[in-house]
């Protein structure tokens, strides 16, 4: 465990931030109306309140029992991913997660990396790390495409593109897709991005994601997605590299159920989401599709620190849902950006 100091933003921007948030009224409709819609079908997800608080007290107890044992597992998680096949690297802070992952693209003279969404990667800003050592990484979450796009950071955890209007996204699109018509239909919208991003999967020689859970006792990286995306950033290019936070691991496979539980529905008010990959190793005789190389990168950047700290602790059992974010009421008048981080 690492003694690496937690960064801390400083705030003097987010009043002037904030304030331009505030008068801008297309932003504070988008946000208004994404928030009222997310906190409605969430709700509906868990008609019974004794149900919801059942499953987030037991989700609790999984996440503060794998926390107590972090060390141990993080140790088991190792052995197991090493003894099926996937490489196993640490961290300790942005810039060395960031030059483990070139080193491993500069390896196979890589160009192309197409990107799953990952908010660790965000973290450590990967992809503008890349494009400076001439590296092209592509997001191909669709939200984190639209960001790309426009040049910004995603404004919410679960969905980066938020903010944006469906009118903004179709000029974005009609200047920067060749050849896309400019319509504010959404349906074609999505189409004109899937069929964008396409070729790029065939064309990459590295696939790069996230990771929703690991699973120490079986040595498995779960991916948790909606548009398939992940699953062809995972298996299309020759190698894998996923990068997540060490508090991401689990002990039990049998632990990712009751947070599988509750995380779409408390993200996105689905019942469970359209994929869920579970990838524990590359590709095998005999198999006809997989990386024939599969990479993790675990990420301290403070999380020891935290760690350490019996209250700044209960802070990494956090599964990601953005839920907070839904229901905040400050969040949904300013969004993401106003904070500054």
């Amino acid at each position: 465990m690492s003694t690496h100091p937690i960064t801390v933003h400083p705030a003097r921007s987010f009043k002037a931030n904030s304030h331009d948030a505030v008068n801008d009224p297309h932003l504070r409709k988008s946000f208004r109306g994404a928030m009222d819609f997310l906190m409605a079908k969430r709700a509906a997800q868990f008609p019974d309140h004794n149900e919801l608080e059942a499953l987030r007290s037991l989700g609790e107890t999984v996440r503060q029992r794998c926390l107590a044992k972090l060390p141990q597992l993080l140790e088991t998680l190792e052995a197991q991913l090493t003894a099926n096949g996937v490489k196993v690297h640490w961290a300790e802070t942005p810039e060395e997660a960031n030059a483990i992952i070139h080193g491993l693209i500069a390896a196979r003279n890589g160009k192309l990396a197409v990107k799953g969404k990952s908010m660790v990667s965000e973290e450590t800003e990967l992809n503008h790390y890349l494009e400076a050592h001439g590296v092209q990484a592509v997001e191909s979450d669709m939200g984190e495409y639209i960001v790309q796009l426009a040049g910004e950071k995603p404004s919410h955890i679960i969905m980066p593109a938020i903010h944006k209007t469906k009118a903004q996204i179709a000029t974005l699109f009609h200047d920067n897709i060749p050849a896309a018509p400019y319509t504010e239909d959404v349906d074609e919208l999505i189409q004109l991005g899937r069929n964008a991003l396409r070729g790029m999967y065939l064309k990459a020689d590295v696939g790069i994601s996230g990771v929703n859970f690991a699973v120490a006792e079986t040595g498995t990286l779960c991916l948790v997605e909606n548009e398939g995306n992940g699953r062809m950033c995972t298996t299309v290019p020759d190698m894998h590299i996923a990068i997540t936070g060490i508090e991401k691991v689990v002990e039990k496979l049998s632990d990712v159920i009751p947070l599988y539980s509750i995380l779409p529905r408390s993200a996105t008010g689905q019942a469970i989401t359209t994929y869920f990959n579970m990838i524990s190793r590359p590709r095998q005789p005999g198999e006809k599709d997989g990386p024939r190389e599969v990479h993790l990168v675990l990420l301290d950047n403070g999380r020891s620190q935290a760690y350490a700290d019996e209250q700044l602790r209960k802070t990494l059992q956090c599964i990601r849902c953005g839920a907070c974010m839904n229901h905040c009421p400050v969040y949904s008048r300013i969004g993401g950006h106003a904070y500054g981080t």
